[in-house]
């Protein structure tokens, strides 16, 4: 997901961390374009978690959210590792030690709870968008990042863009648009896409020449054009068929779905979260009844409810978005009758002799 790229700190020597990282602090609230670059640079040459984070802020801050979501996915993953080592080393030892990876780990999950947060704020500002590929082998970057193209991939909401690049080296951009929460499905650019060339102009391709001019018809010419005003007179017959009311309001019903879909997997996970502290506040001392002692015990049981909460709101959020896209899904397929012009009553002169004829016409 990080890819490599060339970090704009010229007066950082090649390998120092040090100095990329106080360069992205200095630069985070003023310039996050150039924060995020730095605080890249840093972790490619040590990689803390520490730095990750404040390399998603500074995604975040320049409006990156779709590498910035996926930014703090990683950080997630990093903290819980982090939890379960220092569990280990809580069970295997006694004393201070004990109690330094006690505090470890609760730093740890107050540290996950808050990349949590943060992706909770960044799934209204993504779309995902699905590549077709045919087949075709070609590598899929977003942002300079590479992004795995078998999966969804995550896009900023409204307008974004991805870089295509064939076994070839012929390299591809193709601008993607996409509301937030919702899914576009697009082709992978083919290695013969471009503009087709002009077929070779053959004999039987060529066109036939003009027929000569004719001599007017004495028997009609005498007969003054017919002017806009006395154009034939038309009778109509209209029958009615039934279509889909609005492509448009199901199409953005299935993409509120879609986000419920995703809100419910952020529910989900919380509440997986939410259970796993409060066993954890009881294995440390907390009562049936809720009552906790002070410290660490307390501290997961506070944990526990807070991750509750956001999993019910979560919860409410994907029911009211499921419950919006079905009923605009339903709405925008509904049957509606549309006028379709079958059959046409044409009269009008029809010869050189004085009179006039109807011609019926229709579409069956």
């Amino acid at each position: 997901m990080i890819g490599q790229r060339e970090a704009r700190a010229g007066s950082c020597p090649p390998a120092s961390p040090a100095c990329h990282l106080e360069n992205g602090k200095q630069l985070l609230r003023t310039d996050p374009r150039r924060a995020a670059d730095e605080l890249l640079a840093s972790y490619q040459l040590d990689e803390r978690t520490d730095t990750l984070v404040l390399y998603a802020t500074a995604l975040q801050a320049d409006r990156r959210y779709a590498l910035a979501l996926e930014t703090w996915k990683r950080v997630i993953v990093f903290r819980d590792s982090e939890v379960e080592t220092a569990k280990e080393t809580a069970r295997a030892t006694t004393g201070r030690r004990r109690a330094a990876a006690l505090a470890v780990q609760a730093r740890a999950e107050k540290q996950s709870a808050e990349a949590a947060d943060a992706i909770l704020q960044l799934w209204t500002r993504v779309g995902y968008v699905r590549v077709r590929s045919a087949g075709q082998r070609v590598a899929v970057t977003r942002d300079g990042a590479e992004v795995d193209a078998s999966q969804d991939v995550i896009v900023n909401a409204g307008r974004d863009e991805l870089v295509f690049t064939g076994k070839d080296g012929r390299v591809d951009r193709v601008v993607v648009e996409v509301s937030a929460g919702g899914l576009a499905k697009i082709d992978a650019p083919s290695a013969s896409a471009g503009r087709p060339k002009e077929p070779p102009v053959t004999e039987s391709a060529r066109p036939a020449p003009a027929p000569p001019p004719r001599a007017p018809d004495p028997a009609t010419s005498a007969k003054p054009p017919i002017e806009a005003d006395d154009a034939e007179p038309r009778l109509t017959a209209e029958r009615f068929v039934e279509a889909p009311r609005s492509l448009t309001l199901s199409r953005v019903g299935l993409g509120l779905s879609a986000g419920a879909i995703a809100v419910g997997g952020v529910a989900a996970g919380f509440a997986y979260l939410a259970g796993r502290d409060y066993d954890q506040s009881r294995t440390a001392g907390c009562s049936a009844s809720g009552q906790c002692p002070f410290g660490p015990a307390a501290d997961l049981a506070r944990q526990s409810n807070d991750r509750a909460r956001i999993a019910q709101l979560s919860a409410i959020g994907a029911g009211v978005l499921a419950a919006t896209g079905a009923t605009l899904w339903f709405v925008g397929r509904g049957k509606t009758g549309h006028p379709v012009t079958d059959l046409a009553l044409h009269v009008g002169p029809s010869s050189a002799l004085s009179g006039a004829s109807a011609a019926l016409s229709g579409r069956f």
